[in-house]
């Protein structure tokens, strides 16, 4: 199996729990945030948060609604929703379920199955201004997990799926897959992009992991 069927299996399992929607029941709710849901996979699994963040990406793959959502220590996690996505920008009070779907070595793909949401504010989205290499990202990747980044580089591959799509990005040093909601830019352009880095595994010694684009800019 390789790295781009790995990331389609993991957005499977992930849409595949959230779907599979469990009975609400009295049960403890823990206020807590994303970063500290992110560190932590194994302790909130299958609990029930309440959390609050800024809404910085939305995304849409096969019918199914996803946002991310940044705490004020730059860490995002992914909301699924059942409902109209709230606009990038927004910031929010979310309830809901804690699920992780995948784990591999120390890794693991992990989000939330939104039951209740409430917009408390709006603000833009403020962008990083630095652009950083892949290399130094994927060499540093627990600690840019979940971190928005700003790369660019020339588009080497690229294709559209279930109304989403994703393209191959190419620096000085690395190749990276960025997941974007608004369709693949044509091979061959020189891109920068603002998104949420996601190490997914390390399997002998290779990083598998992905960019979720939330800005595009084609120079």
């Amino acid at each position: 199996m390789n790295w781009r069927q790995i990331l389609i299996l993991a957005a499977v399992l992930i849409a595949s729990v959230f779907i599979a929607r469990s009975c609400l029941q009295r049960t403890q709710v823990f206020a807590t945030e994303p970063s500290t849901v992110i560190r932590n996979p194994d302790k909130f699994n299958n609990r029930i948060v309440n959390l609050k963040g800024q809404v910085i990406s939305v995304l849409s793959i096969g019918g199914a609604g996803f946002y991310l959502l940044q705490d004020e220590k730059g860490a995002a996690i992914t909301i699924m929703t059942q409902t109209d996505a709230p606009d990038v920008g927004a910031i929010v009070t979310v309830k809901g379920k804690v699920h992780k779907a995948l784990q591999i070595g120390a890794a693991s793909v992990i989000g939330v199955e939104e039951w209740e949401r409430r917009q408390i504010g709006f603000e833009e989205v403020k962008k990083p201004m630095q652009v950083l290499q892949v290399k130094r990202i994927r060499d540093d990747s627990m600690r840019y997990n979940g971190q928005p980044v700003l790369i660019q580089g020339k588009v080497v591959d690229g294709a559209d799926i279930l109304g989403a799509g994703y393209y191959v990005v190419q620096d000085e040093n690395e190749i990276l897959t960025v997941v974007t909601a608004s369709g693949a830019p044509r091979i061959g352009a020189f891109v920068q992009v603002f998104g949420v880095y996601n190490r997914i595994a390390n399997l002998q010694g290779q990083t598998i992991d992905c960019l979720v684009e939330i800005e595009r800019e084609t120079k």
